[in-house]
């Protein structure tokens, strides 16, 4: 063994260790590989940041850019509105729905993105049908990683592996030639979740009951962690086509209803012809008990506090703040004499004054300067709320996903979208150089304004990609994956089907503790190596790599979306390995028994 196969080992240890035992950030790891090569001599200095220019880092970047493009322009939230009218009440058609529809979507766009815009949605949906999230979330996850082998460009690995392989061979992988293995692999894993997999996962809170929402910072703020809740209006609820005054909140719970918001708008509470329907959402001022005590006789669902500047959302309303600034023309007026409501669609819950807050008779208070003034609204309202010179933003909102502006353009996005891949798929264009025209298109056209891209991109997963790439590469130049590749083939006795399911094996393991990223850029250079040496096809152990590395569910580590799902699923590591462990032996055995079929181990 030489210095530089010492060297590697000992580097590619220590990142495995830290990324393991967490003792340092996960984004700060990536940071220190390019040092400790170039100290080492591994890497040569003007080589080792190569890996950002390559054409997996140039094309994960570009498809960040589209992904934005399809959700600035709503695509992205429709397809997952359109799982509302899919399921209905059944939880069957809610699992096939929750897991075959997004790991679709997951083939060509990012997986983050992807896991990101359907998890709120199924929450929602989980609530209505008064099923556990924590059945749901994971299955989603583990159904999105799979199908995003559907194409190259589902998911960072692909490429990264793909590119290792470009580098080596001289050649790569097509864009839809995962295509037949994405099929089967996605279909298992939703075969895999609708009989199995959801039994295996914790029942967790039921959805008609009090989910642990947290409260936030204004509610704490203003004094409203026991005065204000948001309720949801369920199908069966005695409550629906009743107005307020019949349900008695006031005379019979004596609670305050401050809004009623319906399919996006603000309702006028005071309206005597208001009706409560299906599917209101109504914030109401009042004690703990009794709101229980009016959830319980009407059939209500206690979703909790509502939430402002959260990553999801679970209703269409949150809570900003503004503040009246000096020379302010509403000094002197009231909120009713300004007719706020009626004009914004936003209600006044509360009032910030002298150090203290006023939550009653909000609105006929003469407004002075400097006062704080709590509101609460649609997020359409809230977002296209201009306080001009009468208001100051203290809390604004967060930043509109779909613009009403910008809906228009999703058609062009999706045509963006289409080209890209139908570009890349005929071979007019590389991969990354159709993705960069892509993601120059969205700008062109002006769904994206050029500083949009910049905040677009998971910088992190560009880093990690970026640092890892030249560990792939110092792994292949020392002979570290080759002595690694020999010993897999003496303990193999030189059988490529032994040799394959040991790798695959492997691929699956390392996924866990790390990044899936990480996994691909350690063992795509041995299995480069392993084919070399038994004279067979690289693609077929590489593809081992690949698929070995998207099973990465059965720890929270494995993926940041397998982590982001970990609290609301309120998932325990044992719950991981349970639901998994069948999963990934799945995997595994749909990698020995049908990657040789589609890539033979020897041509003829």
């Amino acid at each position: 063994m030489n210095i530089d196969i010492i060297q590697v080992t000992i580097i590619l240890s220590a990142v495995v260790v830290l990324f393991v035992t967490g003792w340092t950030r996960m984004d700060i790891i990536p940071l220190l590989i390019p040092a400790a090569l170039v100290i080492t001599g591994l890497v040569a200095a003007e080589e080792v940041f190569l890996g950002f220019s390559s054409s997996a880092v140039i094309t994960v970047a570009s498809l960040f850019v589209i992904t934005t493009g399809l959700v600035r322009t709503g695509v992205v939230n429709r397809v997952a509105d359109s799982l509302n009218h899919l399921t209905g009440k059944s939880n069957l058609r809610l699992m096939l729905a929750g897991t075959a529809l997004p790991g679709m979507v997951a083939g060509f766009i990012i997986v983050t993105a992807t896991v990101l815009f359907f998890i709120p949605t199924l929450i929602r949906m989980a609530y209505q049908a008064g099923v556990s999230r924590s059945r749901l979330l994971l299955p989603l996850v583990s159904s999105c990683l799979l199908g995003a082998n559907l194409t190259l460009i589902g998911a960072s690995h692909n490429l990264v592996a793909n590119s290792l392989v470009e580098n080596s061979l001289g050649y790569g992988f097509s864009l839809f030639e995962f295509m037949p293995l994405g099929i089967l692999l996605l279909l298992v894993s939703v075969i895999y979740n609708v009989f199995l997999g959801w039994r295996l996962l914790p029942a967790g809170e039921l959805d008609n009951s009090k989910p642990d929402l947290g409260k936030t910072n204004l509610v704490k703020t203003y004094g409203l962690d026991d005065r204000l809740w948001e309720i949801w209006v369920q199908d069966q609820s005695p409550a629906v086509g009743k107005s307020i005054i019949e349900i008695g909140l006031g005379e019979r719970f004596g609670l305050c209803v401050v809004a009623v918001v319906r399919s996006d708008k603000q309702l006028a509470v005071e309206h005597k012809d208001l009706r409560i329907q299906s599917g209101d959402i109504l914030l109401v001022l009042g004690r703990e008990d009794m709101i229980s005590d009016l959830v319980k006789k009407e059939g209500l669902f206690l979703a909790g506090h509502p939430r402002e500047h959260k990553r999801l959302p679970l209703s269409t309303a949150e809570l900003v703040e503004v503040v009246v600034p000096p020379r302010s023309p509403v000094i002197g007026k009231t909120l009713t004499e300004l007719n706020f409501r009626e004009k914004t669609g936003l209600s006044g819950i509360a009032l910030w004054r002298e150090g203290s807050p006023r939550r009653t008779d909000v609105g006929s208070v003469a407004l002075k300067e400097g006062d704080g003034l709590l509101l609460f609204g649609d997020r359409s309202k809230t977002r296209s709320f201009k306080p001009g010179k009468s208001f100051r933003w203290l809390n604004a909102p967060r930043k509109e996903e779909s613009p009403p502006e910008l809906r228009s353009f999703g058609p062009w996005a999706v045509l963006i979208l289409v080209l890209v891949i139908f570009s890349a798929a005929m071979n007019w264009l590389p991969v990354a150089v159709a993705a960069v025209t892509g993601a120059s298109a969205m700008v062109m056209i002006g769904i994206l304004k050029p500083r949009e891209i910049y905040a677009s991109i998971e910088w992190n997963v560009i880093i990690l990609i970026g640092c890892l790439y030249p560990l792939g590469l110092a792994l292949y130049n020392s002979g570290a994956s080759a002595l690694l590749a020999e010993n897999l083939l003496i303990i193999s006795n030189h059988n490529p089907q032994v040799v394959l399911a040991v790798i695959a094996l492997i691929s699956i393991l390392l996924t866990q503790p790390l990044h899936n990223v990480a996994a691909a850029v350690i063992m795509t250079p041995v299995a480069l190596n392993a084919a070399q040496v038994l004279g067979s096809n690289p693609k077929t152990f590489v593809m081992a790599v690949i698929i070995g590395a998207s099973a990465a569910f059965m720890m929270p580590t494995g993926h940041p979306m397998s982590l982001l799902v970990q609290k609301p699923g309120n998932y325990q590591l044992k719950d991981y390995l349970k639901y998994g462990a069948g999963l990934g032996l799945l995997v595994l055995l749909i990698i020995i028994i049908v990657v040789p079929l589609i890539w033979p181990f020897y041509a003829g």
